[in-house]
């Protein structure tokens, strides 16, 4: 195992589908994630709810790891992966969310778009190295 946790987090305005987006991230998460909605404002002053995720169990956070496909860890692995993990272990991913309620993963750079922020804090001690770990789960799903 390579993963402590996992934890996807959506904002979403009045406007958006609530159920529908809490269905998808129900999903990517796995079906023991702790979800919990949060009552909100944006930056604007519009009402905004903000859905979170939480899995702690470090079986179901690979799961929920690896459920974003070969497709996109393929593309993870082609990009300089030490961009998505922070100082504190954790590697950090935006998915599309009009993508992610079809199902279908779509890594997002598009700031623009809806995005389902996934954090998934790495199982990472002295003299290792998160990258390196990163890789080794997902080649084990290739």
């Amino acid at each position: 195992m390579s993963l402590h946790s996992a934890t996807w987090r959506v904002h979403v305005s009045e406007l958006d589908d609530l159920a529908l987006i809490i269905e998808s991230i129900k999903w990517i998460a796995g079906d023991n994630a702790l979800i919990n909605i949060e009552n909100g404002k944006s930056i604007h002053g519009a009402k905004q709810k903000t859905i979170i995720a939480k899995v702690e169990n470090k079986r179901e956070s690979c799961e929920s790891f690896l459920r974003l496909g070969k497709a996109a860890l393929t593309e993870i692995v082609g990009e300089d992966i030490t961009k998505r993990i922070d100082e504190n272990k954790n590697l950090h991913i935006r998915i599309d969310v009009s993508n992610l309620v079809s199902r279908e993963i779509k890594i997002n750079c598009n700031k623009e778009k809806l995005v389902a922020k996934g954090i998934f804090k790495i199982e990472c001690y002295p003299g290792d190295s998160p990258e390196r770990k990163i890789l080794e789960l997902i080649k084990k799903y290739q």
